[in-house]
């Protein structure tokens, strides 16, 4: 039998883990035996729902801790030399480097990197993003395949000399529409939350860390407020969430700006919402922003790469350039202030991701990546029609948990 180990360490549970319990649940629904190797104990209990295997190994820690890393890098080596699998694949920078190097010293057949982002970004310092630049290139000789999740990260690590050309593709990130879809009234979501129902609200989802850029809209909301009332939602939490607090308090919005915590029913806070905003500082491709496209929202969202190659200025949604609250102001005034331009971005943004993001167009792709990379080693999956997993039933199927 295939077996298949998905690697992500100590990663905590947010948008990328949805897109690797999809893939694990596609594996399986291709007749492999599949595990999930991670820590965080919201993702173990997502697994132990989902039915699928889960190694709590702790051998993969985010902060770098170089003897720690080692120690834990030779006994991922010896878990893989005991328990043989077909397929690696690992996620995120740290996971992807330490769970490489394992798995090429175990001998694992298949060896399968996903860039879900790189750990440097375009604002990075030249010699930082030099340096895991290069750690990067060494990993890409560890693995077969080299996958990125947005075609802006594949040209991005051509660039860099990051893995060969037969051994970068792009496989964008998708969803299922029905990830998005409420459960309740949008005025339900907003007495929950104690906002009127006749106020402009904004929605940001993820994790309060930094490369969010929420301070940024904080001080855009504190902008708008000036001249006309709005109301800010964010649900997700993390390590800025009392300084995030503390931010609007400052500016004396903090009536206006509502932090809801870690929430599972984004289909709800997208329908209760007016307008999304991401003013992220560096993404991989987010799965924010695909959320408000398939629910057809207007979508204000920083320039950055990954968000440049999917939308499209003045049709898909407004780009600002990111740390710019005044040119974020601007563009949600805009917003609240023409219903026809609200309604066009929303449409236009909601066709573009049924033609490109679904997570049908997902799965078929890595369903040919698995089939090839097997078949290159000579394996063969269990399931023969693997290159059209459409009518694959979601196992675990909930409203996105936001961390």
């Amino acid at each position: 039998m295939v077996r298949v180990l998905h690697l992500v360490g100590d990663s905590k549970f947010g948008g990328g883990s949805i897109i690797v319990l999809r893939l694990a649940e596609l594996a399986r629904s291709l007749g492999c035996k599949v595990d999930v190797l991670a820590t965080d104990e919201t993702f173990l209990s997502v697994l132990g729902e989902a039915g699928l295997g889960a190694v709590p190994l702790d051998v993969v820690r985010r902060p770098i801790r170089p003897l720690w890393d080692i120690l834990g890098a030779y006994r991922l080596t010896r878990f893989l030399r005991d328990n043989p699998y077909t397929v690696v694949h690992t996620h995120t920078s740290k996971a992807g480097f330490i769970g490489r190097w394992a798995a090429k010293r175990a001998r694992v057949p298949v060896i399968i990197h996903t860039v879900h982002g790189f750990p440097f970004h375009e604002a990075s310092p030249w010699l930082l993003a030099e340096f895991y630049a290069a750690l990067e290139r060494r990993a890409a000789e560890w693995c077969d395949w080299l996958v990125t999740v947005s075609d802006y990260h594949r040209q991005w690590a051509a660039r860099l000399g990051i893995g060969s050309e037969p051994q970068r593709i792009a496989i964008p990130n998708g969803l299922s529409p029905a990830r998005v879809a409420p459960n309740q009234s949008w005025l339900e979501t907003r007495g929950q939350a104690g906002i009127p129902p006749d106020e402009f609200v904004i929605l940001s989802t993820g994790r309060l860390a930094p490369q969010k850029g929420l301070e940024y809209l904080i001080d855009a909301a504190a902008l708008v407020c000036k001249s006309r009332p709005v109301r800010v939602m964010i649900a997700g939490d993390g390590p800025l969430r009392g300084s995030l607090e503390s931010r609007a308090r400052c500016l004396g919005i903090e009536d206006r700006v509502h932090f809801l915590g870690f929430r599972q029913d984004v289909g709800n806070l997208l329908a209760a919402s007016d307008l999304v905003a991401i003013p992220s500082l560096w993404e991989g491709l987010s799965i924010a922003l695909l959320e408000a496209m398939a629910a057809g929202k207007p979508i204000v969202a920083s320039t950055i790469g990954s968000n440049c190659e999917v939308l499209r200025h003045d049709h898909t949604a407004l780009l600002i350039p990111p740390k710019d609250s005044s040119a974020l102001a601007e563009a949600i005034i805009r917003i609240a202030d023409n219903s026809r331009i609200a309604r066009d971005l929303g449409g236009n943004a909601r066709k573009h991701f049924a033609s490109v993001y679904t997570e049908d167009r997902m799965l078929a792709q890595y369903a040919q990546l698995y089939k090839t990379a097997l078949q290159s080693r000579g394996f063969s999956l269990p399931q023969t029609s693997v290159c059209s997993p459409t009518n694959l039933e979601p196992l675990w199927e909930p409203q996105r948990r936001v961390a």
